[in-house]
């Protein structure tokens, strides 16, 4: 079982990212040996689906962090700055799995042309029925109409920082209050009471302001979290046994490669930053 996080700030989440990178390596492993070797699909399905329990798993974990530090979770420090570059919402964007689908789809009809001819027959994303094209298809304009809305409502998150409750809040805080009849030693002591006192009043309405959009940042990661998860699931519903492990292999190659990557050019970049200094 992978670890829960533990503590505040998410302290212990970079060491379970790193060893969800490590489960999928091991299971890029066994789908891809299992693939090679032929087994049943019987055997290939029960495979596929300890796959998949391995993602709801990083997903309920992943969802606690954000519960506990959501910030921390979206700005991610414990991956790479090419990972995070390209992240959305937390995350990787849940169309991308259908891209996934069509890129390997792509990639595979010479090679399964190859094999026809040969006579050898082994289903791949090339040989996608049209029930299957279909359903991938309404699963893609799902993911992209959720992707619209939550384009939106970070929109809307956004530009709350600069509405009007926020800046009135942020233009108050810290204003000095004049004490005309007060004489100068009672005025001086007195303003510094205010001031303290109205910063104080202004501070913690702006913090339950500023409260409020951290809390719908969390709840849009969640349901993006949940929309990149519900979608895995589905495509992995929608192909056969071999081609969700097929998938599940191209899926696993692209993270672990990024990853790796990414990993390699901070390093070098940091050097670098070392040298010059």
């Amino acid at each position: 079982m992978m670890p829960a996080v533990q503590g505040s700030n998410n302290q212990n989440y970079a060491d379970f990212y790193a060893k969800w990178v490590k489960v999928q390596e091991d299971d890029l492993h066994q789908l891809q040996a299992a693939l090679d070797s032929n087994i049943q699909e019987a055997e290939l399905l029960e495979l596929v689906q300890k796959v998949l329990a391995h993602y709801e798993e990083y997903y309920k974990v992943k969802d606690g962090a954000a519960r506990k530090d959501v910030l921390s979770v979206v700005q991610s420090s414990w991956k790479s700055p090419l990972e995070r570059a390209f992240m959305f919402i937390g995350g990787w964007r849940p169309s991308m799995v259908c891209q996934l689908v069509y890129a390997q789809a792509g990639q595979q009809i010479e090679a399964e042309l190859a094999e026809f001819l040969s006579g050898v027959d082994t289903p791949t994303m090339a040989s996608l029925s049209s029930k299957q094209l279909s359903q991938t298809s309404d699963l893609q304009q799902f993911t992209q109409k959720s992707e619209e809305d939550f384009e939106h409502r970070m929109a809307v998150l956004q530009q709350g920082m600069v509405d009007q409750p926020v800046l009135s809040l942020a233009q108050g805080h810290g204003q000095q209050r004049p004490h005309e009849t007060l004489s100068l030693a009672q005025a001086g002591e007195q303003q510094r009471a205010d001031e303290e006192a109205t910063g104080n009043d202004h501070e913690t309405v702006l913090q339950s302001a500023i409260d409020d959009k951290v809390k719908g940042l969390e709840e849009l990661v969640l349901d993006a979290d949940d929309v990149r998860y519900s979608t895995l699931k589905e495509i992995l519903h929608i192909l056969n046994p071999v081609q969700a492990a097929q998938y599940l292999v191209a899926a696993a190659q692209i993270h672990i490669a990024i990853r790796h990557l990414g990993v390699k050019q901070n390093g070098t970049h940091q050097d670098d930053n070392h040298t010059e200094a």
